[in-house]
């Protein structure tokens, strides 16, 4: 039993029944990956895109209707452009509006001579969710400066992509072919949605640029077959991984405290659970370290035994 209380004995037993400890290596600096091209790239054109626009949209006034555009809807700040992020489906739209101002003479009765002055309101709308490229954004302002053109020097607001309109967009085409402007009576463009959904039965698609699907909730309209999320792909418990510990606690703990504590803020909520989360740990670390504890002593209660039998 002497050597039970020796030092050097036990230093020996520790070294011989304890796992070894790999040495440590330490790890190079994880360097920042580059950036994708793609990714520059878009990020440039947001940074430059509102100044392409307005010089592009100079350009179409002063080459293809000799500036009377800008002329006409000087008295209202000129041509205006908007970056709309209510646009999801369309890559641009053009709005006009003709005001109709005549003098009035001292008693309040508009004379008959008057002069009448029209102010042109006018302004093009552009798609932050669709226009994401420089050679997009001239083709759908060029289509949109045609519709202009038609509303304010033809008078045409009721055939928008009649004669008139192409009239218009075959000479903006011809003015700038050499920067790949080509006007259509339609913009087709592939819509670059941030969320997709796909029909696990027929493959039919669903995009959205929210996270509007709920795949728990929602079925194909087609054939009612399930839907599984496929840009960007999901991770975790979301793309069918098993929800962690902590995970299941919070999910459990979170209902039981709101049922014991009904009109505490979520803050407080949140508090309460993480705490017990806390003391959950603590305790099964406790646990761990009194196994290992006992572990050890029954070791060396069993050299020892071996030892007094020798």
């Amino acid at each position: 039993m002497d050597s039970f209380w020796d030092q050097e004995f036990i230093d020996d037993w520790n070294d011989q029944h304890s796992p070894r400890k790999l040495g440590h290596t330490e790890a190079p600096p994880m360097k920042a990956p580059p950036q994708k091209p793609k990714v520059e790239s878009k990020k440039s054109f947001e940074a430059r895109k509102t100044q392409i626009a307005e010089d592009f949209l100079d350009q179409l006034d002063s080459r293809i209707t000799e500036g009377k555009l800008s002329e006409l809807a000087a008295s209202t700040g000129g041509i205006k452009i908007v970056w709309s992020k209510t646009l999801n489906t369309t890559a641009g739209r053009a709005n006009w509006r003709r005001e109709t101002i005549r003098k009035k003479s001292k008693d309040g009765a508009g004379a008959p001579e008057a002069p009448v002055e029209h102010r042109h309101h006018a302004s093009i709308e552009l798609a932050v969710k669709v226009i994401d490229e420089e050679a997009r954004l001239l083709n759908v302002l060029a289509h949109e400066f045609c519709h202009l053109a038609n509303f304010m020097i033809n008078g045409i607001t009721n055939n928008p992509h009649g004669k008139e309109f192409k009239a218009w967009a075959a000479k903006c085409s011809r003015a700038f072919a050499a920067q790949g402007i080509r006007v259509t009576t339609k913009h087709t463009y592939e819509i670059d949605f941030k969320y997709v959904w796909t029909c696990e039965a027929c493959g039919a698609q669903y995009k959205r640029h929210s996270k509007s699907i709920d795949p728990s909730r929602h079925r194909c309209g087609t054939c009612k077959g399930a839907l599984s999320q496929t840009k960007p792909v999901p991770r975790g418990a979301a793309a069918g991984a098993k929800p962690s510990e902590y995970q299941l606690f919070m999910k459990e703990h979170m209902k039981i405290v709101k049922l014991e504590n009904p009109g505490s803020p979520q803050k407080e909520v949140m508090k309460i659970v993480a705490d017990r989360w806390s003391k959950r740990v603590k305790a099964k670390a406790d646990s761990e370290a009194t196994k290992n504890r006992e572990m050890i002593t029954q070791f060396v209660d069993l050299t020892l035994e071996a030892e007094s039998e020798d």
